[in-house]
């Protein structure tokens, strides 16, 4: 049983705006994340942000919202809320909102190499570029949780030798974190 966390917390300084909720292909990015997941079969989807936007939209898929009262304090926190915020579960995958081209397929290539051994950690990569989402085992639970501040799981990763990567196509890993970003997938502000 693997969970989903979803984290759409951050504040888009270097967008200038809240960029989950710019619109590509008719929907917007945190909707095309929300729709990619939903096609999985988790066995539960928390997702952690301060956005009452994505609420509704949590509402629409029948996800668990989590409010992320402390977005200040950095994505450790969204880390932390996710997994106290989750049920009993083998693993954590965690996902980013800001992914406009996740795709089902791979998630589910990701969960099945999980699957044949749950104590690694399990990361999408392209060539040498590693992204999101990353499944962290149970295992790794009291180490997540220890993460401060703007900590990411990269933070568990120097000190793990249990780690398994999955290829998937450059595309995927691209995030949405500036303006020059989004206007080069086609998105117009």
């Amino acid at each position: 049983m693997i969970n989903a966390v979803i984290m759409a917390s951050g504040f888009a300084r270097r967008m200038g705006e809240n960029k989950l909720l710019l619109e590509y292909d008719g929907c917007s990015i945190i909707e095309r994340v929300l729709k990619a997941v939903s096609k999985i079969n988790f066995h539960q989807v928390v997702v952690v942000s301060q956005y009452k936007e994505v609420l509704a939209l949590c509402n629409k898929y029948g996800f668990k919202y989590v409010d992320n009262k402390d977005a200040n304090i950095g994505q450790s926190e969204s880390i932390k809320l996710g997994i106290l915020n989750s049920s009993k579960c083998d693993g954590y995958m965690f996902f980013v909102g800001d992914q406009p081209f996740i795709d089902d397929l791979y998630i589910d290539k990701i969960i099945n190499t999980f699957k044949l051994d749950r104590d690694f950690i399990v990361i999408p990569r392209c060539k040498d570029v590693c992204g999101n989402p990353v499944v962290f085992p149970f295992s790794k639970k009291k180490e997540l949780l220890a993460l401060k501040e703007d900590e990411k799981g990269k933070t568990i990763l120097k000190n793990s030798s249990k780690i398994k990567y999955v290829e998937v196509p450059e595309k995927m890993l691209l995030d949405i974190d500036t303006k020059v970003d989004y206007e080069r997938i086609g998105g117009k502000l």
